[in-house]
């Protein structure tokens, strides 16, 4: 308690400032260009004050394993350049996996066991305004401290994506939860620097079974409440549940009529919820622009949202990163987004997928922002896909901004309706939770990530027919009952795909791989 107290009072003391501060398109032009100038520079920064200057890093532990001080960094950076350097640390044992990441794996290098914490890789000076939780891997909630002065450094990708898409100014709302995701407050404070205030909040988590744990309701109201009486306009969150997107549908096509666009910031599978209730009800989104992260915009949720009229861009972001990139103005495909090179550095290292005999190129990124939640070096997030390097001409690129990515897949993470888990969490339910309750053995369940006609992300739940099963509906409340146990982000991922009916069940055999594995998690996307 005491501890939230002083995180209340922080946030307080330090959104004065924040809430005066404004950002123009030419400010943001010329912030990116300084710091993609000096990416070596603010590498080496990070590194010696968060990684060398602090003992309990585990990364130091990695670097000095890996006969790498300091001194010698400095020169191999100078002489090699970041990515080369990034990549030579990689091949010399220097990185972490997302699994050891989350603290479920120790790492292990050269037979030496390095020890870590549950902050192990916080960034130790940020002034931690406030916290979100991110879950899925550990049985114990992952908090994720946030900085509003990161709020603040990553302002010029909003400012340059809205001119690029030609949505600056236009009415705004969100329909994304209230804490413990970090979205929905990320999304009110971001709209108020660019000058572009959210005017309506809906929150499909908010009533009922859907309800945060009081401490995130009671550290949502602060948030508006603290932002209102600084002058800031900061709507309070309306509860609209997932089969309520009418209502964000009418509200978006009238903004839009009235204003010549409207923008709704939210996850593609919930868009696609909003514009299948538009063509129910016969209402036009022309005009209305959707942009969100939190999973695959696969070109079926893509057309489907295109279909009345709108048009999505899509992000791709972290909670232990915040953003990683943003949607092209002039894409190749609809999944395309430009790397933000000045925040972060990406390299590629192949992995093999997990009970699979697939090999995929895992995305490996590094921090260079300072105020970044996490310092993150080498540290492979579980996603892969297309990297290209081409001129756009769009805003984005013409920043500098030359990387793009396209076709971002997990091949360990389960995705829906914007919220995601790792397996960890998962895993113990199939193999340990659904055998004790329902008879059976481990290789009796498999989760299988599935998209449908429609484009709704749905999560199969595979049950062997040997499996003696008197009611379906069973299964799927054992998973639900234990994922509302298993943490903060887990019982947040309950409610959501609770209300969506993600989690639907199949009697037939688990699939194995030709090798004989099975994996309780079928993530892998063709």
């Amino acid at each position: 308690m005491f501890e939230h107290l002083r995180t209340y009072g922080r946030f307080a003391t330090g959104l004065r400032g924040f809430l005066r501060r404004r950002m123009t398109l030419q400010d943001a032009r010329e912030i990116v260009r300084r710091r993609l100038q000096n990416r070596p520079e603010r590498f080496l920064r990070i590194v010696e004050r968060g990684i060398y200057g602090n003992p309990g890093s585990p990364y130091l532990a990695l670097l000095r394993e890996a006969g790498c001080e300091y001194g010698d960094l400095c020169s191999m950076v100078r002489r090699e350049g970041l990515h080369e350097t990034l990549i030579s640390l990689r091949e010399a044992g220097v990185y972490v996996t997302f699994e050891e990441f989350k603290g479920r794996d120790a790492i292990v290098r050269n037979g030496r066991r390095i020890r870590t914490g549950p902050r192990a890789f916080d960034n130790p000076y940020l002034v931690r305004h406030y916290v979100s939780e991110s879950g899925g891997s550990t049985g114990r909630a992952t908090r994720i401290p946030h900085d509003l002065d990161h709020i603040l450094a990553t302002m010029p990708y909003d400012v340059l994506s809205h001119h690029a898409l030609g949505v600056a100014g236009v009415p705004t709302a969100l329909w994304r939860a209230v804490l413990p995701s970090c979205l929905g407050v990320h999304g009110v404070l971001r709209s108020i620097v660019h000058g572009n205030p959210v005017e309506r909040w809906f929150t499909p988590t908010g009533s009922g079974d859907t309800r945060p744990a009081p401490r995130f309701r009671a550290a949502t109201a602060f948030v508006v409440w603290a932002c209102r009486l600084q002058g800031a306009p900061v709507p309070r969150p309306e509860y609209v549940p997932l089969d309520g997107a009418a209502v964000v549908a009418r509200w978006a096509a009238e903004r839009a009529a009235a204003a010549g666009g409207s923008l709704v910031r939210t996850s593609v599978s919930s868009a696609l919820r909003i514009a299948t209730a538009a063509l129910e009800d016969g209402v036009g989104l022309e005009g209305v622009t959707f942009m969100g992260a939190g999973e695959p915009p696969t070109p079926a949720k893509v057309s489907g949202i295109e279909r009345t009229g709108a048009t999505y861009s899509p992000n791709y972001a972290f909670t232990e990163a915040g953003l990683v990139g943003r949607g092209c103005a002039r894409p190749v495909d609809r999944s395309d987004v430009h790397l933000l090179e000045d925040a972060l550095a990406l390299v590629q290292y192949r992995q093999r997928v997990p009970g699979w005999e697939r090999e995929v190129d895992a995305f490996c990124f590094t921090s260079l922002l300072p105020s970044a939640p996490c310092i993150l070096l080498n540290v492979e997030v579980d996603d892969y896909g297309i990297v290209e390097s081409r001129s756009c001409g769009c805003l984005l690129g013409e920043a500098g901004f030359g990387v793009h990515l396209r076709q971002i897949r997990s091949y360990r993470k389960l995705t829906g309706e914007g919220v995601t888990l790792v397996g960890g969490d998962v895993e113990r339910i199939l193999e340990e939770v659904l055998p004790a309750r329902l008879g059976g053995h481990p290789h009796h369940f498999q989760l299988q990530e599935r998209e449908d006609a429609e484009g709704f992300t749905r999560l199969v739940l595979v049950v062997h027919p040997q499996v003696d099963l008197t009611d379906e509906r069973e299964v799927v409340e054992t998973v639900y009952q234990a994922l509302a146990r298993a943490g903060a982000m887990e019982d947040h991922a309950r409610a959501v795909w609770s209300q969506a009916g993600s989690i639907r069940v199949e009697r037939s055999e688990p699939r194995w791989s030709r090798r004989g594995k099975l994996h309780p998690l079928l993530v892998d996307r063709g």
